[in-house]
């Protein structure tokens, strides 16, 4: 191949699709991420890392709960939630969401949960790395 066609192929490069792929293959990774926060840091604003507490009758209550930690506010008591969460990737960004009715009924609203899903600072850097590691693959790849 020549110089010009390798500069031709390089300008076909869309780094774009190249990182929503790499999104996309990272999935589970990342909502992993933000389940992690919720349930082993107990994170409820992504922001502030703000923990929250359980009532008291809530502890007792959670105590019959699959997931029983009470520690902390987990968001975890069966495990829907949880297993019902979804990355939404958009142009220049992406979000995390749930299509659980337990979110869009009652967490999302509450200003106590209505930052709990996304990435704090800590896990943004651990995903930086991961895309900056599988871009420079998928760009030597493609080279």
């Amino acid at each position: 191949m020549t110089i010009k066609e390798k500069l031709s192929h390089l300008r076909g490069i869309n780094i774009a699709t190249l990182f929503d792929d790499i999104l996309k293959e990272n999935q589970k990774d990342i909502l992993d991420m933000n389940r992690d926060q919720m349930y082993d840091e107990g994170v409820m604003d992504v922001n502030t890392l703000k923990k929250e507490k359980y009532s008291p009758s809530t502890i007792i209550a959670k105590r019959k709960a699959p997931f029983n930690k009470t520690d902390f506010v987990t968001l975890k008591w069966m495990g829907d939630f949880h297993k019902d969460l979804k990355l939404i990737i958009f142009k220049d960004t992406f979000v995390i969401s749930s299509d659980n009715t337990i979110w869009g009924n009652y967490l999302e609203t509450n200003k106590r949960f209505s930052n709990a899903l996304g990435l704090t600072e800590s896990s943004k850097e651990r995903l930086r790395s991961t895309v900056k590691d599988e871009m420079i693959k998928k760009l030597r790849n493609v080279i």
